[in-house]
């Protein structure tokens, strides 16, 4: 009977620390992008800069409230900075960008994890400092106030882009919104993209009138920027009839796949090596391609519009690691006939 005591015993105390065990939130961390670039801030200021999300992924209860995160930033093994977050901080920075809410007129196919919250965070640093992969470790509450904590490290590299790329129009030009890192465009399956507009080679201007067709960019070629494959072509969507002002969701609703028609007509071209370039908000009807047919570097495939989600007349481009519009991330990218990287404001002469 002595002997037997003992393992009476051990049962009896799993089963009574088990509801402690089950009263912990049950989440886990998922890093957006999932792969994170940094890049050379433009200027010459010798610093570099990356972003990233960092998504509550939840596996039943969704109502979970950020306490503490610290951050740690490493290079060859080495803390090079660390962060610590207060709830206060996080309560300012927490938002819900990837889960499906029931008031969302479209779902976007990259945006369905079923996340609590999420955090977006970004960093400057000397170029010097070589920054490698950050640490993540995060704290939160249930709605009954019962904690858990998760931590992910995270790679951060450089992007080495494997395909010569050149402007997709010719002549005069001017950068409108640039990367992420600089302020421009903000979902990760497009954060490194840019636009493009044309201008007047006389007098540099872009537009006379509150119309499309007076854009001094309307109407230019577009070309393909390297030789591939198209993969996606759409030649369908309306012109946005009111420049400096993006549609409603109204404007989508009527067309064949809405999520799509955002893009405008659009065409996406497989160059090899994971390497993708989406050109976007072409005139309707313009698309001289189809999914299938071989382009060379500069073949003309359409004529620069503003179909689409488009405030205005000018080109989306982006470079991105896979052939579908929206479930890929963008890539870091050069341009080889004008300087790079290209921001917002910037001219440029493309031959």
């Amino acid at each position: 009977m002595n002997r037997a005591l003992p393992l009476l015993v051990v049962p009896v105390c799993l089963l009574a620390v088990q509801p402690k065990w089950a009263s912990q939130p049950d989440f886990h961390l998922q890093v957006v992008p999932a792969i994170v670039y940094t890049v050379d801030d433009p200027g010459n200021l010798n610093t570099s800069s990356f972003v990233f999300n960092i998504a509550v992924i939840c596996s039943t209860d969704c109502e979970l409230t950020p306490i503490y995160a610290r951050l740690e930033l490493s290079s060859a093994g080495s803390i090079v900075e660390s962060q610590d977050w207060t709830t206060e901080m996080l309560a300012k920075s927490k938002q819900i960008t990837y889960r499906i809410l029931p008031d969302s007129p479209f779902a976007f196919p990259t945006f369905t994890l079923p996340e609590a919250f999420d955090v977006p965070f970004y960093f400057r640093h000397p170029q010097a400092f070589a920054i490698d992969s950050a640490a993540v470790r995060l704290t939160v509450a249930d709605a009954k106030g019962h904690r858990a904590e998760q931590m992910l490290r995270i790679p951060i590299r450089y992007y080495q882009q494997k395909t010569a790329l050149i402007v997709p129009f010719r002549g005069h030009g001017i950068v409108g919104q640039d990367w992420i890192t600089t302020g421009g465009h903000h979902q990760f399956s497009n954060a490194f993209a840019i636009d493009l507009d044309g201008l007047d080679e006389k007098d540099g201007e872009l537009s006379d009138a509150n119309t499309n067709e007076a854009d001094a960019g309307w109407g230019r070629e577009i070309r393909a920027p390297a030789a591939g494959t198209v993969v996606y072509a759409r030649n369908d969507v309306p012109e946005n009839p009111q420049p400096g002002k993006a549609p409603d969701d109204d404007y989508y609703r009527p067309l064949h796949d809405p999520v799509n028609a955002y893009a405008g007509n659009c065409v996406i071209i497989d160059h090899g090596n994971s390497e993708y370039s989406v050109m976007m908000h072409m005139q309707t009807g313009s698309v001289t391609v189809k999914v299938g047919d071989r382009v060379a570097t500069g073949q003309v495939i359409g004529r620069l519009g503003s179909s689409g989600s488009a405030g205005g007349p000018h080109l989306h481009y982006q470079l991105q690691s896979g052939p579908r519009l929206w479930q890929y991330e963008s890539l870091p990218f050069r341009f080889q006939n004008i300087d790079a990287p290209l921001h917002r404001g910037e001219y440029f002469v493309a031959k």
